[in-house]
């Protein structure tokens, strides 16, 4: 019963393959991925970040993730009211046996408003390309094996199937939304930061063929919140995020809430003593999967860890495993130093 549930459950991606995009647990490693108009919205000139996701290695072929996001602000000085944002992004998805994998690469460029001192706004659009690829010889079938021999793979496969990689241009927009304000004053650690978010993903819906059919992939809409929250003279701070994904008949709900100790406040000018904080807590993938999650933040980097555990119908297989989710963020300068009167979420 355990195989046949396996079996399929891998036919079941196979024929959703084109409706879901990637996804990441930690979500905001990957922000210009999640919204173009993302780039360039933070305290500083230059972030770079890689996430690398696994999942359902205990069931079959782990699925590996890997992506590579980074952008920057330019044109931005004291007394503007805008500037520009450029960002990069790229990942390679590759699952299961026959290394069915997406590869893709956009560049976004966005537009940031400040609007007053606690609000700015921003507007961004991607473009890019991508290329669906599949290695169909590792597929094995029912005419290839043999009595009493098993497996033969010299034999025909008598199918007709036709098996092409898949080349595709794409376009992405979103808006954004900060509000928020700094510190009170040096000795305090008091601040409020809000971010809300909406994307347009896939919006001329490319066609991508790599069987004998030819289909349109899924527009996708995203919506995001991210919230940073601390009291007057408390190190303690609180960051929930919330994520929605709608593409096709596909839907992710993805809830968190992560609880930050500053450990060690940075030179507020000189950046001579680096700042250190940790964070911990727990992501819920409604329906899916429950991810206790840890970021350390050290001067200009920050390294988060997060683990799937699968609530879905799908832990009679995997026994309840998923996966395992890294990134790694730089950012300049550094964070902890830096005091900006605008307000961002970094």
């Amino acid at each position: 019963m355990k195989t046949l549930f396996i079996l399929i459950f891998g036919v079941s991606l196979s024929s959703t393959s084109l409706a879901q995009d990637i996804h990441f647990t930690m979500f905001h490693a990957a922000p210009t991925a999640l919204n173009p108009a993302c780039a360039g919205v933070f305290d500083g000139t230059f972030r770079a970040s890689t996430n690398f996701k696994t999942q359902w290695g205990t069931v079959s072929n782990a699925y590996n993730t890997f992506s590579l996001t980074a952008d920057g602000s330019f044109f931005k000085n004291k007394g503007g009211t805008a500037h520009l944002g450029i960002g990069l992004n790229m990942y390679r998805d590759v699952a299961g046996a026959t290394k069915f994998g997406t590869t893709k690469m956009d560049l976004s460029l966005s537009a940031i408003i400040f609007l007053d001192e606690k609000n700015t706004g921003s507007v961004g659009l991607s473009g890019g390309w991508g290329q669906r690829t599949i290695s169909p010889e590792n597929l094995q079938w029912d005419s290839q094996y043999e009595d009493g021999t098993g497996y033969n793979g010299m034999l025909p496969s008598n199918e007709s199937l036709s098996f092409e990689n898949s080349n595709y241009f794409d376009f992405s927009a979103g808006v954004l939304w900060n509000h928020g304000t700094a510190a009170s004053n040096i000795a305090s650690f008091d601040k409020f930061r809000s971010q809300v978010g909406f994307a347009y993903h896939h919006i001329a819906r490319p066609k991508i063929n790599n069987y004998t059919l030819e289909e349109k992939k899924y527009s996708k809409f995203v919506i995001h919140a991210d919230l940073h929250f601390s009291q007057e003279n408390s190190r303690m701070a609180f960051r929930p995020r919330i994520s929605a994904f709608f593409q096709g008949p596909s839907r992710e709900l993805n809830i968190g809430m992560m609880f930050r100790y500053l450990i060690k406040e940075g030179s507020k000018f000189t950046g001579n003593v680096k700042g250190f904080a940790i964070s911990a807590g727990a992501y819920y993938r409604v329906a899916d999967a429950i991810s206790p999650s840890i970021e350390i933040e050290l001067a200009g980097f920050s390294l988060g860890y997060s683990y799937d555990f699968n609530t879905s119908g799908l832990r009679a297989a995997s026994n309840g495993l998923g996966g395992h989710e890294i990134y790694l963020k730089f950012q300049n300068p550094n964070p902890f130093f830096r005091f900006s009167r605008r307000p961002s979420i970094r």
